[in-house]
């Protein structure tokens, strides 16, 4: 395992022990809320194998990004849940309640990338914006 990962799963183990419920979870409850709450409250340390697994998989590319095979993102099962690679390695690592609402962003352009640094939490309309910047650029 390299240094980069294990830093990484340890700041995602870390992140993972601070999550707790707040006063408004109940009433900010949907599927998606309650699917990550149940990854974060019961299932934490699978989830970080999971993630420790997808990234040693994971070839480096010259850009620094981290890629599984394929031509297009691969999904991940996990717990009854589907998500993509990018999605679960972001939102186990970072710890937070995604919604429909909120998307993983790529700061590299680059959909088959789940490399932690290169992943950052938005919104649609943030990530409408990315896609013609990276059209723009011709990526």
């Amino acid at each position: 395992m390299t240094l980069d990962v294990q830093t990484w799963l340890d700041v995602g183990r870390k992140n993972l022990s601070e999550h707790y419920r707040t006063a408004f979870h109940e009433s900010l409850s949907n599927p998606s809320r309650d699917y990550w709450t149940c990854v974060f409250e019961e299932h934490a340390e699978a989830a970080l194998s999971r993630v420790a697994d997808l990234l040693n998989e994971a070839k480096i590319q010259a850009d620094g990004c981290l890629v599984l095979g394929g031509a297009t993102p691969r999904k991940v099962k996990f717990k009854g849940g589907r998500k993509y690679a990018y999605q679960f390695v972001h939102t186990v690592l970072t710890a937070l309640l995604a919604s429909y609402e909120d998307v993983v962003r790529h700061t590299c352009h680059n959909r088959n990338c789940i490399r932690p640094d290169h992943l950052i939490s938005g919104t649609r309309a943030e990530n409408y914006q990315d896609e013609r910047e990276r059209r723009y650029l011709g990526r």
